[in-house]
């Protein structure tokens, strides 16, 4: 299993849950189980992650996890930290016996075998001397920006009218009560809807419910979303901290107007503005109000006033960071092995072969039926112009790579199963196949298989035309 180190409590915020939910769900998919290891969990939480299939396990304090990873140490493939109060002291110990990633922000020492910092401009050089693996891989900057899945193909409908006021789902310093009282007297008289989405837990929940009530501003409450892509769609403009969603509505293509309220956001709040990609009103603690009701006025009444901060903003995040992320641990949860198939594998291929899109650019695109999968694989075991190798993968069989030897030349066919696309098996099994010497490898791909075309491109096949491609070895 992976275990994950991370709270998410009214005083601390969901931010550090929601990036590492998305690591998870990644993880789940190629099946491996997910224990979330916290100090606290209120029901709203443990509900939110048992939903998903996820198992919740309570310490009273971070030095007691040592003796819950401990008692679960055959079964731990990766631990992954986020969490601020947690040290080099600890990160050690967990280093010394479990693989680790460390999610951080704040240019702090580390013990890992992976560290990610997400932050705007991050460059190798922050981290000198601080990381004390020194083959610890760093994945540094905007490319491994953690953007939920769920919000592939969300974009604005860029309608101003439409707000988004969102201080993260606790908000535990209550800034959207500033902020909806500051424009209470400025806005009131536009045609306006400001949408305020919360958890359970925030403690600014009722305040806003009692704005709502006496107010002359169209407030809109949203509690526990299980994400925000609805209000992504529907708002052109978003009022909030630059937090760890700040990118996230940046992916989204809203126009942001940002104020700093925790001093680790400041970094992120002033790179991103530098940028052009989001306008900063100032700090919570230092907030000029005239600036804010200004701002929103300006943004409001002019079509034009914003569009260079969304032309700016657009394409910075690219929503590819997490699989970037998994694709460098997945070595060190397990070794790729190939292994020659055997009868107890029947079932497996003749599943993935029926699996949606699995034939689509296969010579013949019919699945085969039981009894033809049958008398097939009863010929590949039984010949020997057919090698068929299963891709195995923490002990699982997530796939197959085909040679049919002709003389020196042989071909070269891939299925990986659905569940394991995308995050590079295909290659590493393709790399370990062709590093076989004085040997030709062929493919023949279907000219809409794009995925297939950038995999045997990028380890060297060439185009022979009419979709044959090929590769020679050295001797």
């Amino acid at each position: 299993m992976v275990v994950i180190v991370c709270d998410a409590t009214k005083e601390i915020g969901y931010g550090h849950l929601k990036r590492c939910l998305v690591l998870a769900s990644f993880y789940g998919r190629l099946g491996l189980p997910i224990t979330f290891l916290m100090r606290d969990a209120p029901p709203v939480v443990k509900n939110l992650l048992k939903g998903r299939g996820m198992e919740v396990v309570v310490r009273s304090d971070h030095g007691k996890c040592l003796s819950y990873l401990s008692e679960q140490k055959d079964l731990i493939k990766l631990v992954i930290i986020d969490h601020y109060e947690i040290g080099p002291d600890l990160e050690e110990k967990i280093f010394s016996g479990f693989p680790l990633l460390v999610m951080d922000d704040l240019c702090r020492p580390h013990w890992c075998d992976v560290l990610v910092d997400q932050t705007v401009n991050r460059k190798s050089c922050d981290y000198d001397k601080k990381m004390y693996n020194s083959f610890a891989k760093t994945l540094l900057g905007i490319d491994y920006t953690v953007i939920d899945p769920v919000y592939k193909g969300i974009k604005t409908n860029g309608d101003k009218a439409n707000i988004l006021i969102t201080f993260g789902a606790t908000d535990p310093e209550k800034v959207v009560l500033r902020v909806l009282d500051l424009l209470e007297h400025t806005m009131e008289k536009k045609k306006l809807i400001f949408h305020v989405p919360l958890s359970s837990l925030s403690p600014c929940l009722e305040g806003v419910k009692k704005r709502i009530d006496r107010s002359k501003l169209d407030i809109r409450l949203y509690r526990d979303l299980p994400d925000l892509s609805c209000l992504y769609e529907r708002c052109g403009i978003a009022i909030g901290a630059p937090g760890t969603s700040l990118l996230e509505r940046i992916y989204c293509g809203l126009i942001n107007l940002i104020l700093v309220v925790a001093e680790n956001q400041r970094e992120v709040g002033q790179k991103v503005s530098r940028l052009g990609a989001a306008l900063c009103l100032g700090e919570i603690q230092t907030l000029d109000p005239s600036l804010v009701t200004r701002t929103m006025t300006q943004m409001t009444d002019s079509k034009a006033f914003g569009d260079e901060v969304q032309k700016r903003a657009m394409g910075l995040v690219d929503g590819e960071g997490p699989l970037r992320i998994i694709k460098q641990t997945l070595p060190l949860i397990s070794i790729l092995r190939l292994r020659p198939a055997n009868k107890r594998d029947l079932e497996s291929l003749y599943k993935w072969q029926h699996e949606p899109g699995a034939r689509d650019y296969f010579r013949n695109t019919d699945p085969p039926t039981k009894k033809e999968h049958q008398v097939w694989f009863d010929g590949v075991l039984s010949g020997d112009d057919v090698l068929l190798n299963i891709i195995e993968w923490c002990n699982m069989a997530i796939g197959y790579i085909r040679l049919n030897r002709n003389g020196k030349e042989t071909e070269v066919s891939i299925l990986i199963a659905r569940a394991f696309q995308g995050v590079g098996f295909a290659k590493k099994a393709l790399v370990n196949i062709i590093k076989t010497k004085n040997r030709s490898y062929t493919a023949f791909i279907h000219p809409k298989n794009k995925a297939s075309l950038g995999l045997f491109t990028s380890v060297g096949f060439q185009s022979m035309g009419q979709g044959g491609y090929v590769y020679n070895a050295a001797p």
